[in-house]
């Protein structure tokens, strides 16, 4: 999650003579701070759809345009933005929020169950603890989306990336405001994503390099946009901003994304005309453009991230 996401340090054990890795170190931290996550399969997850002027496609060609593309670059050597039957699947209990994304950055078989990545962002919503868990693939190397190990069992951590590893993919650059990442092609698939956009929010497991990510938002008084979500001081009021408000077309837009009203994401389900979104919108947007180049400016007012007590 739509790059806008590191020293070794070896926890000792109850014996001197054994360490953990990184991976078991960082598995014991997510499990105290957020919860255990069990294990489970993509197949239980709901398809993304991949759409061209509202039809779904069929036959997804290498490289294609779509409606609602992805908005992480899913790099070299992929199919492109507009790859189907990436999945999304919620985990979430009564006390943590858990989003797993089984993506697919090449076109494979509706029925596979092989992915290009395995993400999953696990948030504690009563102490704002948020834990980062990728497993990667490749086009002829991909990591299965059945029985996927728990990542917080401590016993057997190799199916997922070093949490240095996924530090540095900086996944918190993005998600600089809240745990759970609004898009068009993720927004297709809302219902099953856990929404906390406004609780506390911070990241377990510093000395692995997750506290480099950004930790304040814009406090700006009378924006229509923080009304809804907070705007982080890196890629929201950046990137995000100007691709989510028609300032920017995103990579692998058809004609039918470059139009009013997909071209204009924020907010969701608007459903009024393109001159009123400007009336409500259009100074909201610019005054976050101008405090995202120049944050020291007063009306900006950069805040840290609400933090609870455990």
């Amino acid at each position: 999650m739509i790059r806008p996401l590191f020293c070794m340090v070896l926890i000792a054990l109850a014996s001197p003579a054994i360490a953990q890795t990184s991976n078991e170190a960082y598995a014991e931290a997510c499990r105290a701070a957020v919860g255990p996550l069990p294990e489970f399969s993509c197949a239980d997850g709901v398809p993304v759809p991949v759409t061209v002027d509202g039809v779904p496609v069929t036959d997804p060609q290498p490289q294609m345009d779509c409606d609602r593309p992805a908005l992480l670059d899913n790099g070299a050597g992929s199919d492109g933005q507009c790859v189907p039957h990436s999945r999304i699947l919620s985990l979430s209990t009564r006390d943590m929020m858990v989003s797993v994304m089984c993506r697919q950055k090449v076109i494979r078989d509706p029925a596979s169950m092989d992915f290009d990545e395995i993400d999953i962002v696990a948030h504690n919503p009563a102490t704002g603890a948020t834990c980062w868990f990728q497993a990667s693939g490749s086009r002829d190397a991909p990591v299965s989306g059945l029985a996927v190990p728990s990542p917080t069992d401590a016993r057997d951590n190799s199916f997922w990336n070093e949490p240095e590893q996924v530090a540095a993919d900086g996944c918190g650059n993005c998600h600089d405001n809240d745990p759970f990442m609004y898009s068009p092609f993720v927004g297709q698939v809302w219902h099953a994503v856990p929404q906390a956009p406004f609780g506390p929010y911070f990241h377990v497991g510093g000395q692995f390099g997750f506290d480099q990510w950004p930790t304040e938002t814009f406090a700006l008084r009378d924006n229509t946009c923080v009304s809804c979500h907070r705007i982080g001081m890196a890629e929201t009021c950046g990137n995000l901003t100007r691709l989510m408000t028609g300032k920017e077309p995103p990579l692998g837009a058809d004609a039918a994304a470059l139009r009013y009203p997909l071209s204009h994401a924020m907010p969701p389900a608007f459903g009024q005309s393109l001159p009123s979104w400007h009336v409500i919108y259009g100074d909201a947007v610019s005054q976050i453009a101008s405090c995202c180049a120049d944050p020291t400016q007063q009306a900006c007012m950069l805040t840290p991230l609400p933090k609870a007590a455990p």
